[in-house]
């Protein structure tokens, strides 16, 4: 099997799909008048007839971070941070998966195993955003190659750790008491993942770019690309 294609398109997912779920979200929210982005949070658009959409774009999410640990894997190991980065990635894309799958409890209505698995879920995405950007700052300040990255990566999640703490605190998942900013829950997720999203796409582009770069030396010089391979292997 010619595996460069399949290389390619992990790599465009890697970059895209995350982009491409908030988008799709941004989109839908807008198109339902009854919707406010302000204060509900991406999983409510998986309510109602159109919940379809959003439990599709959950899939999306999910694949994406998949390809996204399955890239980073190639191109860090060994090293640090080369195995754990993109364990994280693969429980948060468990949690994604989960999300859409199990749709969350209507505002007022009573709890139910669906709803309580959809929470389960979330806490398999969010608290794990800024432990895996944390980790790849921790690569990208002893990595040449990434040390470029690094300041940016460290800001990302230090900022996301701080939006993170002010959720649970001042904001609370759905099924908590009203707390003083619960009427921004929707605006304060998305703040968490557009941060975290730009991150993943500038990494994901550089991913490409390096991948790239690999695939034209072991064309030039197919001797050099089997030593890379042992050594990475």
């Amino acid at each position: 099997m010619n595996r460069k294609p399949l290389d390619r398109w992990m790599e465009w997912l890697a970059a895209v799909g995350p982009i491409a779920f908030l988008t799709i979200a941004t989109v839908e929210g807008g198109l339902r008048g009854e919707y406010s982005a302000i204060a509900e949070p991406i999983s409510a658009l998986a309510l109602g007839p159109r919940g379809w959409i959003q439990r599709l774009d959950f899939a999306l999410l999910a694949v994406s971070f998949v390809s996204l640990a399955l890239v980073l894997r190639k191109q860090l190991r060994p090293g640090v941070a080369s195995a754990s980065a993109p364990a994280v990635f693969l429980l948060m894309a468990l949690g994604v998966a989960g999300a859409g799958l199990f749709t969350m409890d209507p505002p007022g209505a009573p709890p139910t195993l669906a709803g309580r698995l959809h929470e389960l879920s979330g806490f398999l995405v969010f608290p794990w955003i800024p432990v895996v950007t944390l980790l790849a700052a921790r690569r990208f300040r002893r990595d040449p190659v990434w040390r470029s990255y690094f300041g940016y990566t460290l800001a990302t999640g230090l900022f996301i750790l701080a939006t993170l703490a002010f959720f649970l605190t001042f904001v609370g998942v759905p099924s908590s008491p009203p707390r003083a900013f619960s009427e921004f829950r929707g605006v304060v997720q998305r703040v968490m993942l557009v941060a975290f999203f730009a991150w993943t796409a500038t990494v994901a582009h550089r991913l490409h770019r390096r991948a790239q770069a690999d695939r034209r030396e072991r064309v030039s010089d197919p001797a050099a690309g089997s030593i890379e391979r042992a050594i990475r292997s």
